[in-house]
């Protein structure tokens, strides 16, 4: 088909045929993404594709914001183009830099896998949730309360943080961390995978108490400011507000007009980032690399190894319509064993829809925007995948 999109090229510094990957490829993903823009199934599209530690595709097309002109009184007109280097919130993307966080601090003899997190969160000394190590916090086997949703419940829960923030304007203040806790486990921990955004908040505060600076700030000095990741950020600076792309008013006026930040708020450990295709490279090129990148090492090669292995064995999985008996996840990864992706790939995905995927055995990363009002849908997740896979030499 002919493309009816504008197409923006973003830096590279390798070809397609260098690095052992069919070029044709590339015609075809930008092909397959200009049609879900045309159908409406997607806003806009823009990837970046790596090979050997060499970027060879690096591209754009759509629109920067939604159809319905100045979001949110006073942002970027709708006709303005998503570009290469623009900014998204990745959501739960962030699950990943939290869990590398995470391990430098076990790399630093400060924390351990079981650990109970009630010896560093007292309030989680409980009978009920003493139990709880940062190994289940990590896999998502806590036993906490999953995300709104992740049971198809047709009448969830409010989003943990909304809620907060609602019972505190009604003058009830029990604490974050007390309302995360409140009500029974849904299982007992090391039982089943209950997909929980809290329990990554719980590994914020953890971080901010080990390390003794806030959460966000522990980030940007050990993580974001070493890698180079200089366009990711929790609060994106007014100077940025234009280059993001956001997807309807509600996205736009929390970037436009941020609520203030109480002090004791829950840390942004989950889903709080805002980054580009760029830094969510670098990032993976990272961990690829086993822990460094460009002669920093942030995070040491047996941790890489740990958080991209299988943990859980015979682990449940009854979230988003799913009956499973045998789960398999890493320490805050995905692990993706299945499709034309490599045995070993890992993997994390953001709302909206984001992902960044590694794979070990091709020495392959994938990290793509597709962002839409309508969030997940196969179209714009799985088979740009296999298109990408299918393309190797």
């Amino acid at each position: 088909m002919q493309n009816t999109v504008t197409i923006h090229e973003g830096w590279t510094n390798a070809s397609p045929k260098e690095v052992g990957f069919d070029s044709q490829a590339i015609r075809r993903l930008d092909d397959h993404y200009a049609d879900l823009i045309g159908k409406g199934t997607i806003q806009a599209a823009s990837y970046l594709l790596a090979r050997k530690g060499k970027v060879f595709a690096h591209r754009s097309m759509g629109k920067l914001r939604g159809a319905n002109g100045k979001e949110a009184q006073g942002g970027q007109e709708a006709g303005c183009d998503l570009l290469p280097e623009s900014i998204r919130k990745v959501y739960s993307i962030t699950k990943a830099v939290t869990t590398v966080a995470i391990h430098q601090l076990i790399d630093r003899g400060l924390l351990f896998l079981t650990q109970s997190v009630g010896s560093i969160l007292p309030e989680m000394n409980t009978d009920k949730h003493k139990s709880i190590t940062i190994f289940h916090l990590l896999t998502h086997t806590s036993g906490l309360r999953g995300d709104p949703g992740f049971y198809t419940e047709p009448y969830s829960l409010p989003w943990f943080e909304w809620a907060v923030r609602e019972m505190k304007e009604q003058g009830v203040d029990i604490g974050w961390i007390r309302a995360v806790l409140s009500g029974p486990l849904q299982n007992m921990p090391g039982k089943e995978w209950i997909y929980s955004t809290s329990a990554f908040a719980l590994l914020g505060e953890v971080i901010a108490r080990v390390s003794g600076k806030p959460y966000d700030q522990y980030i940007h000095d050990e993580i974001l400011a070493p890698l180079g990741m200089d366009r990711s950020f929790f609060d994106v600076p007014e100077e940025h507000y234009d280059d993001v792309c956001c997807t309807n008013e509600w996205e736009a006026d929390n970037l436009y007009r941020p609520r203030k930040r109480e002090d004791d708020a829950p840390p942004r450990a989950g889903n709080g980032l805002f980054s580009n295709l760029t830094d969510l490279w670098r990032f993976g090129q990272m961990m690829l690399n086993g822990g460094e990148l460009d002669g920093t090492r942030i995070v040491s090669k047996r941790a890489v190894e740990l958080q991209t292995s299988n943990h859980l064995h015979g682990v449940q999985h009854n979230g988003w319509g799913s009956k499973q008996t045998d789960y398999k996840f890493g320490l805050g990864w995905s692990l993706e064993h299945y499709d034309l992706c490599s045995k070993g790939t890992y993997s994390h995905e953001g709302f909206g829809h984001s992902g960044l995927f590694v794979d070990p055995a091709e020495e392959l990363i994938f990290v793509f925007f597709v962002p839409s009002p309508k969030g997940y849908t196969n179209e714009s997740v799985i088979l740009p995948r296999a298109i990408a896979w299918s393309a190797l030499l």
